[in-house]
């Protein structure tokens, strides 16, 4: 199985930065709604496009839903791939079994019992359409794991969202195969976007550390604000180790 990220956009830009800072735009029109602002945005340099989304990853996530990435996934199953396409967050075309030949497709091996009972399967397929059958009746004898291929739109905040659900180590090993290539695709594509998959918990535990230096020095750290500060600090450190 293999996952290439095929298009992305800025693919078609030399500034690795450009779908960064169309997002930095799109956050900032919130607040400053004139076209003219997005060429300020392209002119700005990279360290000034990191702090936003630095910030951007900490708040509201609807901005990023503004920049796609589009994956063709390769020597997928076909359960696997029922399992992508039903958690509808993405713009799906899977390989059709209807009007393709299907006899050479491979599948991922289990053992010896596991592939006599699939080359069973394929050499049936192949009999049947040799002597006439329909692709599209012959197909129904054919196991739910044979290979196709998948192309897969995202916008990022989806692709975000689906890779940090599915790179569990308690999710099904194809589909956290998947999501672990899509991250890497991403992460060669856009190096800024690690800022995105970060650890959320981690980031909260930050913040709250700050927020604690600034109003540690109007009191006792037990007590009041900063106290409530201090606990909730404790709770993520406990749930941290």
């Amino acid at each position: 199985m293999k996952v290439d990220l095929i298009y992305y956009t800025g693919m078609e830009s030399s500034d690795p930065y450009y779908a960064a800072k169309l997002l930095a735009f799109t956050k900032n029109t919130r607040l400053n709604m004139t076209p003219g602002s997005l060429g300020e945005f392209m002119n700005k340099g990279e360290a000034e496009i990191d702090e936003e989304l630095d910030y951007m990853s900490k708040t509201i996530k609807t901005a990023l839903e503004f920049i796609d990435v589009t994956f063709l996934i390769q020597g997928i199953s076909r359960s696997t791939a029922q399992q992508i396409t039903r958690t509808r967050i993405a713009v799906f075309q899977m390989q059709s079994q209807r009007v393709s030949d299907i006899s050479s497709a491979g599948w991922d091996s289990k053992g010896e019992v596991f592939d006599a009972f699939f080359e069973q399967s394929v050499e049936n397929y192949s009999s049947m359409v040799e002597d006439g059958m329909p692709l599209e009746d012959a197909r129904e004898i054919m196991p739910v794991g044979i290979h196709c291929n998948l192309v897969a739109k995202y916008n990022f905040r989806s692709a975000i969202d689906l890779i940090r659900a599915r790179e569990s180590a308690r999710v099904q090993g194809p589909y956290r195969e998947v999501a672990l290539q899509m991250k890497q695709q991403i992460l060669q594509a856009w190096p800024w976007a690690h800022f995105f998959f970060r650890d959320e918990s981690q980031l909260a535990y930050d913040m709250l550390g700050e927020a604690l230096e600034e109003i540690k020095g109007s009191g006792a750290v037990y007590k009041g604000t900063a106290g409530k500060v201090a606990k909730a600090i404790d709770l993520l450190k406990g749930s941290k180790a």
